[in-house]
């Protein structure tokens, strides 16, 4: 199974591609981290009284900071999704 040719066109969309890919896992990372020190790390460090209390209201602003994440993840994601199908012209049999 060998590709065809690349055009300049084909490598600019494939660049394309692998900015939102990039995009996408560093929007992940950002959600998981968020959403891991909102959620569990915070309560659980002010429940054993590691924090002082006054800590949680940095809470409600990182599980913000996480929806806002995960909506950039899910935007980064569609447009990957819509980049990538330039990898049906370089291998166009679907199956091997």
């Amino acid at each position: 199974m060998t590709p065809a040719n690349l055009t300049t066109e084909q490598w600019q969309q494939v660049s394309t591609a692998l900015v939102w890919f990039w995009a996408f896992l560093g929007c992940v990372v950002g959600f998981a981290a968020s959403f891991l020190v909102g959620y569990a790390i915070i309560p659980s460090l002010v429940s054993t009284r590691d924090l002082p209390s006054r800590a949680m209201a940095a809470r409600s602003v990182l599980l913000a900071l996480a929806v806002i994440f995960l909506l950039a993840a899910i935007i980064s994601f569609v447009n990957l999704v819509n980049s990538i199908q330039v990898l049906y012209e370089i291998w166009p049999e679907k199956w091997i």
